[in-house]
């Protein structure tokens, strides 16, 4: 008799490996990505992107058992082509602030330009379903890579980096979903967006927390991986 938990399984996606798979994985998100940019998800159906595609309705749930996995595959090969991009550039600004602050900004318009793909990718980046955490938490750490990348050339963070730039990336994703959500404005987002950075710089931000001792977990766990 198979157990709850058993049921509860996390889908597994299939991984392309060969060069004709990967053809046709990259044949999938291009497709899907040019639907929800000139019609949101509404555009988006499994059946009809499969068509576009050129693969057949099997293949395509192979690979993503959901519309949600293509939207999350969609938004890692973004950060893996932005972390590519910012690796060769030279950052905007003269000091790690203004050059997190600068790459941010040209984020956030960017997203207003595709707005429906914007809000697609932040209604699944947002999601806490169990099956998705996984790929979450890559899109994550992948948008800490590239401000890592724009602050200080990717060198390794100390603990007090690493916590100020992650807080200043949920500013940023925070006023991001404000935007999208109607509940602000872009000026205001922006707005907020600058405010954030300056968290980069504000002298003594942790010396309360750090008079606690901190619980084991996660946090630390992150931290040793950025280096």
């Amino acid at each position: 008799m198979r157990t709850t938990e058993a049921l509860r399984q996390p889908t597994v996606p299939a991984v392309p490996s060969t060069p004709a798979q990967h053809g046709r994985y990259g044949r999938i998100l291009v497709t899907a990505t040019t639907l929800l940019a000139l019609g949101g998800e509404d555009l988006l159906q499994m059946k009809e992107l499969a068509q576009r595609a050129e693969v057949s309705l099997a293949t395509l749930y192979r690979y993503f058992p959901a519309k949600e996995y293509v939207l999350l595959a969609i938004a890692v090969s973004r950060y893996e082509s932005a972390l590519r991009r910012v690796a060769d550039e030279v950052p905007d600004g003269a000091t790690a602030q203004e050059r997190v602050v600068n790459h941010l900004l040209r984020e956030f318009r960017a997203g207003q330009r595709d707005q429906k793909l914007s809000a697609s990718l932040g209604r699944v980046l947002a999601d806490t379903r169990a099956d998705y955490r996984q790929v979450i938490e890559q899109v994550r750490d992948l948008h800490v890579k590239i401000l890592q990348q724009v602050a200080v050339a990717g060198r390794p963070l100390s603990r007090e980096e690493y916590r100020r730039l992650m807080i200043v990336h949920d500013v940023f994703g925070a006023a991001k979903q404000r935007w999208l959500a109607g509940v602000c404005s872009a000026a205001e987002a922006r707005f907020e967006i600058r405010l954030g950075g300056h968290l980069l710089n504000v002298p003594g931000l942790f010396a309360e927390v750090d008079q606690v001792p901190a619980a084991a977990g996660r946090p630390s766990a992150r931290v040793a991986r950025s280096r």
